[in-house]
């Protein structure tokens, strides 16, 4: 059951399926699938985890990853992990899935309740970028692997460079994204200093819920928390 304002704009639900169906290239067998995958939480009343986005987020960020992951690797037989990472990461980011799903037109598809509207284009961007993966997901199921890939490739398959895998690794960055996709976001503390000060030393800690997931040294607070991010992206 939807809210008392279940859409974001004036179409009617059934135009914005039918945005999303043509925006894909697929017409849905099953368009509960789809109508959750463009529905924000704030537009339901009742709770069913299926009547929203976020069960199809989890599956769609897996599988948009795999298939980044498997071009990446198909395209560059010579790089070796590190760079695929990087080239995985630049394309998967949240911000470029927002991007990607805005430029598409999908901003005009989402069902969203009145008080999501009022967190502006932050909290737009965040829907837009979970939209992008349930969508995924949704097709994924509706209609194979093999379609939802044509799709993951059609929209995102420009993006993916080797420049990405020449970058230098900003640690920080990949930890916040390796993060993100499990709802999680790191806190770092300057734990402690020594050292004079023309030689200081500060060692910083990374953590989630207050697990200490990495610890760093390094000559700046800046560094050492690189270093701590570094150490926690290699135990992950």
């Amino acid at each position: 059951m939807t809210s008392d304002s279940n859409t974001s704009g004036n179409l009617e639900l059934s135009e914005r399926l039918a945005l999303a169906e043509r925006v894909m290239g697929h017409v849905f067998t099953d368009r509960k699938l789809l109508r959750s995958a463009l529905t924000h939480p704030s537009a339901v009343e009742a709770k069913d985890p299926a009547s929203f986005y976020e069960r199809l987020e989890f599956l769609g960020d897996s599988v948009v990853g795999l298939f980044i992951a498997e071009e990446a690797f198909r395209r560059y037989p010579e790089l070796p992990e590190g760079g695929l990472t990087r080239i995985k990461v630049s394309v998967v980011a949240g911000s470029v899935l927002a991007q990607v799903a805005r430029e598409l037109g999908l901003e005009d598809a989402l069902i969203v309740g009145r008080s999501e509207r009022g967190t502006g284009r932050r909290g737009l961007t965040s829907a837009l970028e979970n939209t992008y993966e349930a969508l995924t997901a949704a097709l994924y199921l509706d209609a194979g692997a093999e379609a939802a890939r044509v799709w993951v490739l059609r929209t995102l398959g420009p993006l993916i460079s080797e420049d990405a895998a020449d970058s230098p690794e900003n640690p920080k960055s990949v930890l916040q994204e390796v993060l993100q996709a499990r709802g999680e976001t790191p806190a770092y503390r300057i734990e402690g200093e020594q050292g004079p000060p023309h030689d200081r030393q500060f060692t910083a800690v990374v953590e989630v819920a207050g697990e200490v997931l990495g610890v760093g040294v390094g000559r700046t607070k800046k560094e050492a928390e690189a270093h701590a991010a570094a150490a926690a992206v290699a135990e992950l």
